[in-house]
C-alpha cells in the first residue's frame, strides 16, 4: 500500500510523495504527475480501492538544525547511547505525516523540514529527540517557506 505524503504551500501542493513498499515517487510540479492505470474490468458498482493516504500534519513549516552536543564524541560521531531511538523518534514523526525531509547535514550535524503548528510545538519536536535528550545534540527550530522547490534536484532525477 502508498503512503503519500503532500508538501503544501502558500496557494497549492508543492510536493507529493507516493512511497509503495520502500520505493520513492516523486511528484510535483517540476515533474509529470505519476498516474496509476485504469483496472481492466472495471465493475461499475466498485470503485477500484484507494491508497490510504497517510496524515499531513497542519501548521507551517520549519527548519530543524540539529549540531553537536556536550556528550558528543567526536571519535564515535553516530554510535552510542540515544542515536538508535533518535532515528526511530524521527521515524515516528515521518509516519505521522509530520516531517517533508530529514538526514544528515555534513559529519556531525542533522536538517529536518518539519510540518507544526506553532514555534512552541517545533521547539517541544526538538526537545523530544532522545539524542537532544541524551545532550549528544543541541538543535534550533526556525520558520521555514518553501518558495523555490525543484523536485527532480531534491529527488536526485
Amino acid at each position: 500500500m502508498d503512503r503519500i505524503f503532500t508538501l503544501h504551500g502558500p496557494r497549492r501542493a508543492l510536493l507529493t510523495l507516493a512511497i509503495p513498499l520502500g520505493l520513492a515517487l516523486v511528484s510535483g510540479p517540476a515533474a509529470s504527475a505519476t498516474k496509476r492505470p485504469a483496472a481492466k474490468n472495471q465493475d461499475a458498482k466498485a470503485a477500484p480501492a484507494k491508497p490510504a493516504a497517510a496524515p499531513v500534519a497542519k501548521g507551517r513549516l520549519y527548519a530543524v538544525v540539529l549540531g553537536p552536543g556536550p556528550a558528543w564524541k567526536k571519535q564515535k560521531p553516530f554510535k552510542g547511547p540515544g542515536l538508535s531511538q533518535h532515528r526511530a523518534y524521527w521515524q515516528g514523526l515521518l509516519a505521522d505525516g509530520r516531517v517533508a525531509s530529514a538526514g544528515p547535514l555534513g559529519e556531525e550535524s542533522g536538517l529536518a523540514l518539519i510540518r507544526v503548528r506553532d514555534q512552541r510545538e517545533a521547539n517541544a519536536v526538538v526537545a523530544a529527540d532522545p539524542a537532544v535528550k541524551a545532550r549528544i545534540f543541541q538543535g534550533a527550530a526556525r520558520p521555514y517557506a518553501a518558495e523555490l522547490i525543484s523536485t527532480p534536484v531534491l529527488t536526485g532525477g
